[in-house]
C-alpha cells in the first residue's frame, strides 16, 4: 500500500494509530506526574505518614531492647513520632504554587489520626474512646494545618 502524502486525510490507519497512541501516552505521562489531583496528594500525604510512623515504631521498638524507658517517655517518643509523620505526610501532599494547601493539610493529618485509631482499636480488639479519640482527632487536625500554613509561608 503507497503512502498517499499530498492529502492527509488518506493516510493509512496503521500509521495515524501509532502517531494517535505516542500522544496519549505523552498526555498520560504528563498526567501521571500530577498525582491524581487533591485527593490524590492527600492520599499520598496520609500513605507516607502511615509508613513513616512505621518505621520509627520499628526503630523505637529495637531502642527499647536496650532502654528501660518509663511510660511518660513512651508518650512523648509516640507524640514526637506523629508529629513527624503529619509533617512529613503534608509536606509529601503539598505542591507549589497550589492553593488550598491548608486545607489539604488538615485533611492529612486527620486522616492519618483516623487511620491510626481504627488500626489501634483493630489491633487491640478494644472500643474506641470517644474523648481521648476526638483529642487525637483533634490534634491531626490542627498539626496537620499548621504545618501547611508554615511550609506555605515558606514555599510563597
Amino acid at each position: 500500500m503507497e503512502k498517499q502524502t499530498a492529502n492527509p486525510s488518506f493516510i493509512p490507519r496503521k500509521e495515524r494509530g501509532l502517531d494517535s497512541f505516542r500522544r496519549t501516552v505523552r498526555r498520560s505521562v504528563r498526567r501521571g506526574r500530577s498525582g491524581g489531583g487533591p485527593l490524590g496528594a492527600v492520599l499520598r500525604g496520609v500513605l507516607v505518614a502511615a509508613s513513616i510512623t512505621v518505621i520509627g515504631v520499628a526503630v523505637f521498638a529495637l531502642i527499647l531492647n536496650w532502654w528501660n524507658a518509663s511510660d511518660r517517655a513512651l508518650t512523648a517518643v509516640n507524640q514526637v513520632v506523629k508529629f513527624v509523620s503529619i509533617l512529613a505526610g503534608v509536606t509529601s501532599a503539598m505542591r507549589g504554587g497550589e492553593s488550598g494547601g491548608v486545607l489539604r493539610g488538615a485533611s492529612v493529618g486527620l486522616l492519618y489520626m483516623a487511620l491510626g485509631i481504627v488500626v489501634y482499636s483493630l489491633l487491640m480488639g478494644q472500643t474506641p474512646s470517644l474523648t481521648a479519640d476526638f483529642a487525637d482527632l483533634g490534634m491531626g487536625l490542627a498539626a496537620g494545618g499548621l504545618f501547611a500554613m508554615i511550609l506555605t509561608a515558606r514555599k510563597g
